[in-house]
């Protein structure tokens, strides 16, 4: 098998993440609330350290763990936000921020993801820019130094959906101005999945999204006010934990490696595919930043149309669809067909995209 759908859940596992699951699992105690619990408790706090040195987020106890990306943006928009305040988000975003921003019912402002279309949209009332850094369904890598800066001068709140870059390139959020960074923790940083979570730049008050227990100041009749139990109601999700912070362990030590060897391996793919006719792209490639995503279609073909013959005849995994970004497919005009999603991590091989080329060249002959 040849898995191109990383841009989904990473795969395989790493074996040191495998490893710290089955070590997990040994010792899984309750955080805070066993005395025995001394082996989670060092875990968590270790994870989130690296969470925090990965992102340049100034305190670790601002990290909040949860379920996944869904349920950090999920947080973040109906923690803070209110009916008609004025929200400006782009047509790249997947459902997990637009569908949220729709059931508050706020004043939403749809534009493009550039710097010179969000500052023609800033109001004196604007209270808040949510943005993929990463589009999931082409790839492309906008601008969240510039448009951090535009919300900082501004006053708004700047939220970041990193689900699809992080792992891939570095993400600064003091540079950045980002207030609030929401990770996918079985994407790029390698983990399980059913973890993920939310880095809290500032002390901005979030109404959390769950209420109930935290295992300190039981008798506080409202979630405690402090990072990270004020939005950590409940056990959480110690081997999704642990395989996070095997994760991030490699990330921090191999980051480098990891960004040369997926420019490699994207390049050969995308040259090769280039010479390959009916091959339709959905991104300028050749002059966009952008994640080891490529977008396209065969010919006439419905996208699932061709991520079938790809799967049945030849093995290889991809993604087909609406990729849950209706407002990007759009903006591409493939509302019908869909787009096929080749995304790739450090973990294919140069073979591997060699074979994929000759297969796509086969196709495009019969």
């Amino acid at each position: 098998m040849i898995y191109l759908d990383q841009g989904a859940t990473s795969f395989p596992k790493l074996p040191s993440v495998k490893q710290a699951v089955m070590d997990a699992l040994d010792h899984n105690m309750n955080a805070q609330r066993s005395t025995g619990a001394f082996k989670t408790d060092r875990l968590l706090y270790s994870t989130r350290k690296f969470i925090a040195q990965y992102f340049n987020l100034p305190y670790f106890d601002h990290v909040i763990f949860n379920s996944g990306n869904t349920e950090s943006l999920n947080t973040c928009l109906k923690g803070i936000l209110s009916k008609d305040d004025h929200v400006i988000t782009t047509y790249a975003e997947h459902n997990s921020v637009l569908r949220p921003l729709r059931q508050i019912g706020v004043d939403l402002t749809v534009t493009a993801p550039y710097k010179e279309d969000i500052l023609k949209e800033i109001r004196e009332d604007t209270k808040m820019i949510v943005m993929t850094h990463s589009s999931n369904v082409t790839g492309e890598l906008y601008d969240i130094d510039a448009i951090g800066q535009i919300a900082y001068e501004n006053h708004i709140l700047f939220v970041v959906d990193s689900a699809q870059s992080a792992g891939h390139i570095s993400i600064d959020m003091q540079k950045s101005h980002i207030d609030l960074l929401t990770f996918s923790g079985h994407k790029g940083l390698l983990g399980m999945s059913g973890v993920g979570g939310i880095c809290v730049n500032t002390d901005i008050f979030i109404q959390p999204l769950k209420t109930g227990g935290t295992g300190i100041d039981s008798f506080n009749k409202k979630q405690p006010d402090s990072y990270p139990e004020h939005l950590e109601a409940g056990t959480l999700n110690i081997p999704g934990i642990a395989s996070l912070n095997a994760g991030m362990t490699y990330l921090l030590e191999h980051q480098k490696e990891i960004e040369e060897k997926e420019k490699q391996l994207f390049d050969a793919l995308y040259e090769g595919m280039k010479h390959i006719n009916g091959i339709t792209f959905y991104c300028d490639y050749d002059t966009c930043s952008h994640t080891p995503i490529i977008a396209f279609n065969l010919e006439d073909y419905d996208s699932s149309k061709i991520s079938d013959v790809l799967s049945y005849k030849y093995d290889i995994i991809t993604r087909c669809g609406a990729h849950c970004a209706p407002l990007m497919h759009t903006h591409l005009n493939t509302v019908e067909r869909g787009i096929v999603r080749f995304s790739l991590s450090f973990m294919n091989s140069m073979e591997e995209v060699n074979t994929v080329i000759d297969v796509l060249k086969e196709m495009s002959e019969e």
